[in-house]
C-alpha cells in the first residue's frame, strides 16, 4: 500500500493500517481538502490508540501531558475569540462561563449547560470548556462548561454526580426549559446519564438536548465499530486506548450496564434532542441507535448525519459548510424548544407596573 492521496482526481485514500476508500464525493471542498491534506492521519492516529498505559501512574502522565498542551491550545483561542471565559465554583465543582461578545437576541435568557468529550480522561481545566466556546460563538448563546471529575482518581458516578449537581444549582437560578444541555462523544454518554437521574431523582429535565456522536454504548456494539474502522481519521479504533479509558470510567462495572452506558436504559421522559454524526464516524451506530430509541420513547428527536465525517469532525473543521450548518441548525432546535425565563417576564411586569403608576398620578393631577 501506499501513503498517497489525490485531491484532484479523487483517487482512492490510503494510509497503512486502514481500509482504501476514496474521497467524499459528496462533501464539502473544504472537509474533502482537510481530508486530502494528510494521507498519514489515520496510521498515525492507530498508532498512538494501540498504546495502552499499564498503571495509573502512566495513565495520570500520558493525561497531565495532553491536558497541558491542550490547554494551552485552548487558552489561545479563548485570547482570540470574541468571547470571555472564566472560571468559577458551583456546588465545589467547577466550570467555566463563556460569554460571547454578542448573544443572538432568540438567545438573550437561555444557557447552554456544555458537558466535554474525551473518552472520560482527558480535556480538564480550562481545555473542559474547547467545545463549549465553539458552540457559545457559533450560536451567539452563553454557555457553562462543566469541569467534571474524571477517571483514573475518579470514576463512575463522579462525572454523572457533577453533572447532577451543577445542574440543580442552575435550577435555582432559572427554570429548567431556559437551559440546553449536551456535548460530543464521553459528554454526549455523560449528559444522557445525567438525565435519566434527573428523572429518576424527579428533578425537571433541560428544555433540549445536544447529542454529538454520544458514547451511548461504551462497549462496542454496533455496525460501525467495525465497518468505519480504520476509516475515522479521529478515532479509528475503539480496541486499545480508548476501550481502556472508558474501562477506568465504569470502575469494574459491566461496559452494557445502563449506568455506564444509557442506551439500556430508560429515554422515556426526555427532552427533544438533537443528534449529530457523520458517514465515517466510529460511533455512527451509537448516535443512530440512540436516535431511535429516543423516537421508540416518544421523545421528539432529530439527526444530522453529515457525508464524509468523522468522530466529531464538525468541531475540528470551522469553515467547513457542515460545521456552519451544524451551528445554524443547533441554534434553530434550541430556540424552537427552550423557553425564556422568568427574568424577562418579571422585567416586563416591572416596567408595565411603572407605566400604570405613571398614569394613576397623570390621572390624579388633572382631576
Amino acid at each position: 500500500m501506499t501513503d498517497q492521496v489525490s485531491s484532484t482526481d479523487n483517487k482512492t485514500q490510503e494510509t497503512d493500517g486502514s481500509p482504501s476508500i476514496p474521497l467524499p464525493d459528496g462533501a464539502s471542498d473544504v472537509l474533502r481538502d482537510s481530508i486530502a491534506s494528510n494521507p498519514t492521519v489515520i496510521a498515525e492516529r492507530l498508532e498512538e490508540l494501540e498504546l495502552v498505559p499499564q498503571n495509573d501512574a502512566e495513565w495520570l502522565a500520558i493525561i497531565e501531558a495532553d491536558d497541558e498542551a491542550k490547554a494551552t491550545e485552548v487558552q489561545a483561542a479563548i485570547d482570540q475569540s470574541a468571547a470571555s471565559v472564566e472560571r468559577d465554583e458551583i456546588e465545589g465543582v467547577s466550570v467555566y462561563h463563556v460569554i460571547p461578545d454578542e448573544i443572538d437576541p432568540m438567545h438573550e435568557d437561555h444557557l447552554f449547560v456544555h458537558v466535554h468529550g474525551g473518552a472520560y480522561i482527558l480535556n480538564s481545566g480550562v481545555a473542559s470548556a474547547a467545545e463549549g466556546l465553539a458552540i457559545a460563538l457559533g450560536t451567539k448563546m452563553r454557555a457553562l462548561s462543566i469541569d467534571y471529575r474524571m477517571a483514573p482518581r475518579h470514576p463512575y458516578p463522579a462525572a454523572v454526580d457533577d453533572v447532577v449537581s451543577v445542574y440543580e444549582h442552575l435550577l435555582t437560578q432559572r427554570p429548567a426549559r431556559s437551559m440546553a444541555m449536551g456535548g460530543s462523544s464521553a459528554g454526549g454518554g455523560i449528559t444522557l446519564s445525567a438525565v435519566q437521574r434527573f428523572i429518576e431523582l424527579g428533578m425537571d429535565v433541560p428544555g433540549a438536548l445536544y447529542l454529538g456522536t454520544p458514547g451511548s454504548d461504551l462497549s462496542g456494539t454496533g455496525d460501525t465499530f467495525h465497518t468505519n474502522q480504520g476509516v475515522d481519521r479521529n478515532i479509528p479504533i475503539y480496541d486499545g486506548f480508548i476501550e481502556a479509558a472508558v474501562r477506568l470510567y465504569a470502575g469494574g462495572r459491566d461496559l452494557k450496564d445502563p449506568l455506564i452506558s444509557p442506551i439500556y436504559g430508560d429515554f422515556v421522559g426526555f427532552p427533544p434532542a438533537l443528534l449529530v454524526t457523520g458517514t465515517r464516524d466510529l460511533f455512527l451506530s451509537n448516535t443512530v441507535r440512540t436516535h431511535i430509541k429516543l423516537r421508540q420513547a416518544g421523545v421528539v428527536a432529530d439527526i444530522l448525519v453529515f457525508e464524509g465525517v468523522s468522530h466529531a469532525d464538525y468541531l475540528v473543521e470551522f469553515a467547513s459548510p457542515e460545521t456552519q450548518l451544524f451551528f445554524a441548525e443547533l441554534g434553530r432546535f434550541f430556540a424552537q424548544h427552550l423557553r425564556f425565563s422568568s427574568r424577562p417576564v418579571k422585567q416586563m411586569m416591572a416596567r408595565m407596573n411603572s407605566a400604570l403608576g405613571q398614569s394613576l398620578r397623570l390621572d390624579r393631577s388633572s382631576s
